[in-house]
Formats: structure tokens, sequence, C-alpha cells
């Protein structure tokens, strides 16, 4: 009769198998040794979790930035104060949910002035899906010689295309001046789905004042960024 206990198969009691430590836990039980390697959650990848790449907005295609960029910097630098609300009707559609009448977007409320075309350069990006666009416009000044108001359109005019905030080539009370060229840089992003010009927090145009560049020699030809080129100081004698 084989002796039960010890080294056998059965415990003193006749219960099942007990492990090697000689504790009271079955064969198959959860392991107990306090070793974190293999006590509570099972092990991970070493090297840990493959990193989440970064979110990077899609920037607008320059092609179209550019087209867009150039067709708002020329209503954008076109109004009139007899009918500022022409302005603020054009303006609204290239910019994002406005915070404010755009009809004053960089421009003070007085005068008269028309963009005649622009020539869209450079296109940068800006960071976060944004671009910039370097436009040149050149644009007419009025000068107030009279009495003026707004002119009505004709009610029997039909003009095909969009509107356009620039004001009439003439108009009662204005007369025109020499015309100049005007710089700007045009961000251009998207809203959602729809190419916008991010403009709110901009005020386009406007540069700090440059030093004043001493009068150049005879024989000085040098181009200081995009400024045409300086006209020689000219003295008593020729």
């Amino acid at each position: 009769m084989a002796r039960r206990g010890g080294s056998g198969g059965y415990g003193a009691s006749g219960g099942p198998p007990r492990d090697g430590h000689g504790g009271g836990t079955p064969w198959g039980g959860p392991l107990t040794s306090g070793d974190p390697r293999v006590d509570g959650d099972p092990p991970t990848d070493p090297r840990g979790f493959p990193p989440v790449p970064a979110f990077s907005p899609v920037a607008p295609h320059p092609a179209e930035a550019a087209a867009l960029a150039g067709a708002f910097a020329v209503d954008y630098l076109s109004w009139d104060e007899d009918d500022p609300e022409r302005r603020g009707r054009v303006l609204v559609d290239y910019l994002p949910t406005p915070g404010r009448d755009p009809a004053r977007l960089g421009w003070t409320g007085k005068g008269r002035q028309r963009a005649e075309f622009a020539l869209p350069g450079l296109v940068r990006s800006d960071g976060d899906g944004r671009v910039l666009v370097d436009v040149r416009v050149r644009v007419t000044p009025y000068a107030a010689v009279g009495p003026h108001s707004a002119s009505p359109e004709p009610a029997h005019a039909n003009v095909p295309g969009a509107l356009a905030a620039a004001p009439a080539p003439t108009g009662r009370g204005w007369r025109s001046l020499a015309s100049t060229w005007i710089r700007l840089s045009v961000p251009v992003t998207f809203d959602g789905g729809r190419m916008v010009i991010d403009a709110w927090d901009e005020t386009l145009g406007e540069e700090p004042p440059t030093a004043t560049r001493p009068a150049a020699s005879p024989d000085d030809h040098t181009l200081v960024d995009d400024d045409p080129l300086q006209e020689p100081a000219t003295g008593g004698t020729p």
C-alpha cells in the first residue's frame, strides 16, 4: 500500500498536488512571486508605442493662393467714402466668419481710391497651413475738388460678373491723381474646406517708416530692396 504524503502524488489531506515552493496554491493559479516583471499586467514592447505623427494642416496650392490674393488685394485697396458699404459687401466673401464690419478693414473711411490690377509674386509658407503671397498693386488715388455723393447705378444696368470694390473711374467732385504701386503680403489659409484671406489680425500694406537714405553718389546704381533706382542728387552745376 502506497504511503500518502511526502513527495507522492497527493498531500497529506488527500487534496490536489501543491506547487514546488511548499505553498497552498494549486498548479495553474496566478503567480505570486512579487517580481514586477511577471506579476500583474503583461509586459509591453520595450521600445514603447510607435510615435504619433504630428498634425500638419494642408496649405493652399501656390497658384490658387496667388489668384485669390491678387483679387483680394485689388478689392482691399479700393474704396469710396460715398459708398463704403460696397467695399464691405465685397470683402466679406474673402474672409472667414467675420468678427466686425469688413468695410473699414485697413481703411479710415475717408477718401476715394481705385486699384486697377495686381501682380502676385512669391508664395511662401507661414506655417500651420497658411501661406503669404507677395502682391504688387497699381492704384489711382483721388482728390476731392467739389461736392460729391454716391452715384446710384442705372436701374437698367445689367452688369455680368461678381461685385468688385473699385469705384467708377470718374465721379462727380473727384479728380484722379497719378497712379502709384503698393506692395502687400497677403495671408491665405483654409477655413474648413474654403480658401480664405486670414486678414482680421493683419494691417496689410502698413509698414514702419524707413530711415531716409543718404543721397547717392553719381556712380551709385545700387538697388535697395525693390525701390526704383534713386536719382543722383543734383547740385547747382550740371
